[in-house]
């Protein structure tokens, strides 16, 4: 007979220390008791469930991730109210202590880790400029998604491509994607100087809160008062001072985490539960935790796939009983669900050259000779075919070397761009 996970979760969530014979009685009657201890042991391992007592005192509970759920089930008004603790971050020792188990980090680096064709390596551009015109697009909408954005994904696109906004839709929710967009670029594009501090910290807040926060002395500044945390029975640290104190502690532990994945996910739990600015700190939380993954040269984690009501259940299990259990969860699945947009990399975007366009006809031309009349490239022949086309002096050199890489780089598939056919290249030398 085959026992229901959920069935028992569901009973022992709702009867704590409950017996095995009480488990039995209840959901699984006519299993053997055999079965069901089976169960509760598969359970146990899996960390859903844990052991109270031994012997004939041995009773269940829910653990982890099934705690935080049971403990989310009862009203926000009539659960205990939860203050900012700094021994949370504070019990936490980099290196040592370990939010993402081995198992986690070993699942999180084969989705991450991508697959680098050798053709498309280029020296000097980093996987995180290959991945930007992708993750701009995909953590815009996904990280404004979960704030209650109304764009969706195609909207998104044509928003940060081309600055279109949707028609009937807020500019508050386009400045919002548009906002993401700006501080995902400055992490990208900052990438070899950014570091898990306040200075850079601060300034992904900025970029992220523009035109969102009224009191624009707040933007890219710490809070001066109280915040409250809606649907939650949560209050952040209130005072000004130790808030700063907390916060220099806090990124300076993170900074000290060598694990990319562990140091990603450290800035998800710790900025939200700290709640250091006035508004926009999860935002914050999501663009400063791309930091760690791209300086790795690992996929980001872009939030693309991440499921919303696991996520909000996972910070609320965080604010309320220092619980990452269900944020773990939601981070580890979403990450290796959406990793796989970022593994194969599109060949580098290349800045176009100038003489390429503007002597277009002429550079084809050149090289259609190089291959059915000299069969090589001559230099001298190409230097007078451009004093013949008197071409400015100021470009020749220029577009000189731009005729001898086209030759140096002709293949059977590029033939045609040279009106020539793909064994016309046969025997050619020099090239």
């Amino acid at each position: 007979m085959i026992i229901s996970d959920r069935a028992v979760l569901s009973y022992v969530s709702n009867h704590p220390e409950c017996a095995r014979s009480q488990i039995r009685r209840e959901v699984a009657p006519e299993a053997s008791a055999s079965t069901v201890w089976r169960a509760l042991r598969r359970l146990v391992d899996a960390g859903k469930l844990e052991v109270v007592g031994e012997g004939r005192a041995t009773r269940y509970r829910v653990a982890g991730g099934e705690a935080v759920l049971a403990h989310l089930r009862t009203p926000v008004s009539q659960r205990p109210a939860a203050r900012y603790r700094r021994e949370f971050a504070g019990h936490y020792r980099p290196n040592e202590s370990r939010y993402l188990t081995d198992e986690d980090r070993a699942e999180l680096e084969k989705a991450g880790t991508p697959f680098l064709d050798p053709v498309f390596a280029s020296e000097g551009v980093t996987y995180a400029r290959r991945v930007l015109s992708e993750l701009e697009v995909d953590m815009s909408w996904a990280s404004s998604r979960l704030e209650g954005n109304s764009y969706d994904i195609i909207e998104t696109e044509f928003l940060v491509r081309a600055a279109r906004t949707a028609d009937r839709k807020s500019f508050d929710d386009a400045v919002m994607i548009l906002n993401h967009r700006d501080a995902i670029r400055y992490v990208v594009e900052n990438l070899s100087d950014i570091e898990i501090g306040w200075p850079d910290l601060r300034n992904i807040h900025a970029l992220l809160s523009s035109r969102l926060i009224r009191d624009r002395t707040l933007v890219g500044s710490l809070r001066r008062m109280p915040v409250a945390i809606g649907r939650s029975a949560y209050t952040p640290l209130e005072d000004r001072f130790e808030l700063q104190d907390e916060l220099d502690t806090l990124l300076s532990r993170a900074a000290r985490i060598t694990d990319p994945f562990e140091q990603s996910f450290f800035l998800l739990v710790h900025i939200p539960y700290l709640q250091p600015f006035a508004d926009v700190n999860k935002r914050t939380s999501r663009v400063a935790s791309l930091i760690p993954l791209l300086k790795a040269d690992l996929a980001p984690m872009s939030f693309f796939a991440i499921d919303d009501q696991d996520y909000i259940r996972g910070l609320l299990g965080v604010y309320e009983l220092n619980d990452v259990s269900l944020l773990r969860e939601a981070f580890v699945n979403g990450y290796i669900a959406a990793a796989r947009r970022y593994r194969y990399l599109r060949p580098e975007a290349i800045d176009i050259e100038r003489v390429s366009v503007v002597y277009d006809r002429f550079t084809r031309r050149v090289v259609r000779r190089c291959i059915l009349e000299w069969r090589a490239f001559e230099p001298e022949r190409v230097r007078a075919m451009m004093e013949d086309a008197d071409l400015p002096l100021a470009d020749r050199d220029e577009v000189f070397d731009f005729i001898e890489r086209s030759f140096r780089t002709l293949t059977p598939g590029n033939a045609i761009l040279y009106g020539v056919k793909p064994e016309a290249l046969e025997g050619l030398t020099d090239r």
